[in-house]
């Protein structure tokens, strides 16, 4: 296991649970299948697998733990079919075509009696605590997935105060003004992939990958008032990401610099490969943000 992306939250008091108590929480809280007339069922995993009763992962100041999701599969192709030949019969019986609200509420009907037997799609969802930086960090590109674990443990714990990094000009001029100087500061190397958004109503958007960063055509978008919101960095040449201007970070890739440090050789267990990984990457997460809020400041 690898992150490959981080959302963050950070905690807005020390975390009070040591990893047994935390496991416990999260034990008590376990996935539940997904039952015949639900959509969506979520609930802890444990980390290393059905077989383990142990549901947080401790490394030094940094405790590992999983969430995990049952969803049902309703293809809409599948749905509209149904709903179709329902609507066919209903002309050929009457004449007539059922309106908008009926066909919505036909289509609902038809959704709940299809539940059953719909196809159930598992995942799982990644996260730590670090305890030394009071961040939750969270392995999902999607902010709003990351939400629904801090629900998903505020709901469990009974209280887990967290606070999003939400989207900041501040952060896209500072990463506007390392595209414009060509150089990152805090070891922060430019890399090839760039989006450029509008920060008004307009909403205008440029995506560009495997580019000069001071391609004139970049500089003209900044000229006119575009700010960096996404940029691809290297990191001291240990990481790879893309950071957004929510201090969201996503791609991320460890280098061979990286991922020499593990002793494949004497790990006996896929455990031990576990607590090996989470070891290493948190340790280089946490030089990382170290960095970033060197940078750009924390909450």
């Amino acid at each position: 296991m690898w992150f490959k992306n981080a959302r963050l939250f950070q905690l807005n008091e020390g975390f009070g649970l040591n990893a047994e108590q935390l496991s416990d929480a999260l034990k008590s809280d376990a996935l539940k299948a997904c039952a015949p007339m639900e959509a969506v069922s979520k609930g802890w995993v444990s980390p290393f697998g059905s077989d383990s009763d142990l549901f947080v992962l401790q490394s030094g100041d940094a405790l590992l733990f999983t969430l995990g999701v049952e969803e049902k599969v309703l293809p809409a192709a599948v749905v509209n079919h149904q709903l179709n030949q329902q609507l066919e019969s209903m002309r050929d019986e009457s004449g007539q075509k059922p309106g908008r609200k009926q066909q919505t509420d036909m289509k609902q009907q038809l959704m709940l009696e299809m539940l059953p037997q719909a196809f159930v799609k598992p995942k799982s969802i990644n996260a730590y605590i670090d305890l030394k930086l009071d961040l939750l960090v969270v392995d999902c590109a999607s902010q709003n997935a990351a939400e629904d674990l801090v629900s998903q443990l505020r709901q469990t714990l009974g209280s887990f105060k967290a606070s999003a990094f939400g989207p900041s000009s501040s952060v896209a001029q500072v990463l506007t003004q390392w595209v414009l100087q060509a150089t990152g500061d805090a070891g922060f190397q430019l890399d090839n992939e760039i989006v450029l958004e509008t920060m008004d109503d307009t909403k205008g958007v440029v995506r560009g990958r495997n580019i000069a960063h001071l391609d004139d055509q970049m500089k003209l978008h900044i000229d006119n008032g575009y700010l960096v919101t996404q940029l691809g960095l290297a990191y001291n040449d240990r990481i790879e990401l893309v950071l957004g201007h929510d201090m969201g970070l996503k791609k991320i890739k460890f280098t061979d610099i990286v991922l020499d440090q593990l002793d494949d050789e004497s790990i006996e267990s896929e455990w031990q490969l576990l607590d090996s990984r989470f070891t290493l990457f948190s340790l280089e997460l946490r030089a990382l943000f170290k960095s970033l809020f060197e940078v750009f400041g924390s909450h």
